[in-house]
């Protein structure tokens, strides 16, 4: 990630607004224009219109953040400003596993085939599994739901 990029990171989440024109939008994404139409215009260009023009909102700004750029990427460049911003369930914990070799490899084959971190590509995986067991954790462990969801709203 680069300094710019991360000072992007720290604008978004720390100086919310309530909505962003495009061209600022793009800018803090590190995006250009089209690039943003395009991931606008596949999403709900609606959603992303007032009056015709573009205009997005802070919820789907950090959506797209989220997409662009990994929840590792985003702690780094927040800091310890991160437990102010993110929900308590989006802290980073290390842990060790043990796993079969051919799991570790296909694991390995993938991420590499995606360009991302075996990290990365690991916490795209298991996020699918946690959208499964939504409604049973949040009984368990009360914020789960709102951390699955974040940004979005519960």
């Amino acid at each position: 990630m680069s300094p710019v990029d991360a000072q992007h990171i720290r604008e978004l989440f720390l100086h919310r607004q309530p909505s962003y024109r495009l061209s600022e939008a793009a800018r803090l994404l590190s995006m250009t224009r089209g690039r943003l139409e395009r991931e606008a215009r596949a999403d709900q260009e609606d959603a992303y219109r007032v009056n015709g023009r573009w205009r997005f909102t802070w919820r789907q700004l950090a959506y797209l953040a989220f997409r662009r750029w990994s929840l590792s990427d985003i702690h780094e460049a927040l800091g310890i400003d991160a437990t102010a911003v993110l929900p308590p369930l989006l802290a980073l914990r290390t842990i060790s596993i043990r796993l079969p070799e051919y799991l570790v490899q296909a694991i390995e084959h993938f991420a590499v085939t995606d360009d991302t971190t075996v990290d990365n590509w690991l916490h795209h995986e298991l996020v699918d599994f946690a959208g499964t067991v939504v409604d049973r954790m949040e009984n368990v462990i009360p914020g789960y739901r709102r951390a699955y969801l974040f940004p979005g709203q519960e």
